[in-house]
């Protein structure tokens, strides 16, 4: 499907502009917010999907909404299993906010192959997972795992200061 040149802000703004999709500015995700998360994977699959010549529209809307929930929707689920259920929960309320094609559908809730049992079947589906990837391990680095070695290190020093007294 062939679109011209649309911006990612004119892709993004008919989605963030909505009262539910600011409250993922208030969930924490990846060691920041999952609004900026989702912002970040979106940017990355525009221009990833540009570049390739596919449906960068429908891949972008798909990057925007792969993570469209709250932490409340997942109530007391870790690990893997969080993994598993949320792309779920997130095409729910996406279907529920927002009129998707198949594309867009597919992509959020396989974004999270190989732990869904599914792959994406768009190659938009695909770099939507790739980008997600490839962000939140920058995201989990950058932002998480500095804040965790930070912390350990004010550990270790309040440790040898109260070891001297």
């Amino acid at each position: 499907m062939k679109y011209g040149v649309v911006s990612f802000d004119t892709i993004a703004k008919e989605i963030i502009d909505t009262k539910e999709y600011k409250k993922l500015s208030k969930e924490t995700h990846h060691g920041l917010t999952r609004y900026d998360h989702s912002l970040r994977v979106a940017r990355k699959t525009y221009h990833i999907a540009r570049s390739l010549n596919i449906d960068y529209v429908s891949a972008t809307r798909a990057a925007l909404l792969h993570d469209f929930f709250t932490n409340e929707e997942l109530k007391n689920i870790k690990g893997l299993k969080k993994g598993k259920i949320h792309p779920k929960i997130a095409l729910n309320n996406a279907k529920n906010s927002f009129n998707l094609n198949k594309k867009e559908e597919d992509a959020i809730i396989n974004h999270m192959f190989p732990l869904t049992i599914l792959p994406p079947l768009s190659v938009e589906g695909v770099v939507v997972s790739v980008a997600d990837k490839a962000v939140a391990i920058y995201e989990c680095s950058r932002f998480k795992l500095s804040m965790t070695i930070g912390i350990w290190i004010l550990f270790i020093l309040n440790f040898l200061n109260f070891s001297n007294n």
